[in-house]
């Protein structure tokens, strides 16, 4: 490993360990059951909009309905001055010297809990409009549209759940992709920055059309699985044959758990022959009250990807830890490397390098508007032995978003 993340792993780490000395049992850990929200089984938190539309939660009570959105903005500024003016491998935060509209996202939610055992009915529709969206549009779904802003509709399915196996949900439509550490949404992250790794970029797929059952086969397992009609395949489809799409998810204790997801089908146009598979490991750790600590290994190997079309491979590694410094401001690190060994997504051997160092502020701790503004500074540095960024060995880059949750 390169001693650049071998810095980095030490720096992500030194954040957290002065509090494994002093810890005991921490007064609060969030809920480790869902790190990616797989399955949200976390303490119900009122959002604004559902206050302002529903003050009384009467509706909420009578009907297990809400809704919720958010706006994020950001910019980021690249100190190589790039001649394209668009950041290399990145996704949301392409831009340089410019402001971004991210997105405006609206959703209404019914959450089912399958481990009641019993039926219900519930499910999402969430959507988005913004620069954002037009990165993300699956096959046939919205996919048509021009310019920088653009609407997509990110999630629409319906979930029932079933007293089978101790209870049993299957969820139906379009829903975000399960594999990785990191989401669309910029608040649904375990440890989040606004520059999305390489690999989110790179190798992940972001929304599926399909079904999944989720159940626990045991205490502490929680088990996905499911067909799709492929990576970013909604009403159309670039091939006749389907895709495989799961999940294991172990709460190992209060303060760990390990999520492992797998996609797996053919997804070259016209090719029902040739597979796709895409294997990712996170270990989600929390300290205590204030540490987080993840690392991240991705794996993927396309049997028809390669420029020569043949098969070849693809890894990453990541590390990321957080530490909440006081109520109003959340120090935060990530290191990665990815190796795109044949040439899936880069020039071939490519290898590409990355450390960010990054706040959470929160400036509103009280209130109705309690922890619903996020502002989000980060430094990154990217490097690369290649020339990978615009001709360039190295990418230096200072950004920042604003988010309003409500």
């Amino acid at each position: 490993m390169s001693n650049r993340l071998k810095v980095a792993a030490a720096a992500a780490a030194s954040l957290c360990f002065a509090s494994f000395a002093q810890a005991e049992e921490p007064s609060y850990l969030p809920d480790l059951s869902t790190p990616y929200n797989l399955v949200d089984t976390s303490p119900r938190q009122v959002q604004l909009l559902t206050k302002l539309v529903d003050p009384s939660d009467s509706f909420y009570r009578s009907t297990g309905i809400e809704f919720s959105g958010l706006v994020e903005m950001g910019y980021t500024y690249n100190f190589d001055n790039p001649a394209t003016r668009q950041n290399a491998f990145r996704v949301f935060d392409l831009q340089d010297n410019r402001g971004v509209f991210n997105q405006l996202e609206l959703s209404i939610e019914r959450v089912v809990d399958y481990r009641k055992n019993t039926f219900d009915i519930g499910g999402k529709v969430e959507l988005m409009y913004g620069e954002d969206a037009r990165f993300i549009h699956a096959n046939g779904i919205f996919d048509y549209q021009s310019g920088r802003d653009q609407f997509d509709p990110v999630q629409f399915y319906g979930d029932i759940t079933i007293p089978v196996l101790g209870g049993m949900r299957l969820r139906v439509g379009k829903f975000v992709n399960l594999v990785g550490y990191e989401s669309i949404n910029p608040t649904a992250d375990f440890i989040g920055f606004y520059s999305r790794s390489f690999v989110f970029g790179s190798g992940y797929p972001f929304t599926h059309l399909g079904v999944l059952a989720t159940f626990d086969p045991v205490k502490n397992v929680t088990v996905t699985g499911g067909v799709t009609r492929g990576d970013e395949q909604g009403f159309k489809d670039m091939n006749d044959a389907v895709s495989f799409l799961g999940s294991v998810n172990w709460v190992i204790n209060k303060k760990m758990a390990l999520y492992i997801s797998n996609s797996t089908g053919p997804e070259q146009p016209g090719n029902n022959s040739d597979y796709r598979t895409t294997w990712d490991a996170t270990l989600y750790y929390q300290a205590n009250e204030k540490c987080k600590l993840a690392v991240n290994a991705y794996y993927l190997y396309d049997n028809a990807g390669s420029p020569d079309g043949g098969s070849g491979s693809l890894y990453a590694f990541a590390g990321l830890a957080s530490y909440q410094m006081c109520k109003e401001a959340t120090l935060k690190v990530r290191a990665e490397w990815l190796h795109d060994h044949d040439g899936l997504r880069t020039p071939e051997g490519t290898d590409l390098y990355e450390l960010t160092v990054g706040l959470d502020i929160t400036p509103v701790t009280k209130g109705m508007l309690a922890n619903s503004i996020i502002i989000r500074p980060e430094l990154r540095y990217d490097f690369s032995d290649s020339g990978a960024f615009n001709g360039e060995k190295q990418q230096f880059t200072a950004a920042f978003d604003v988010i309003f949750r409500f």
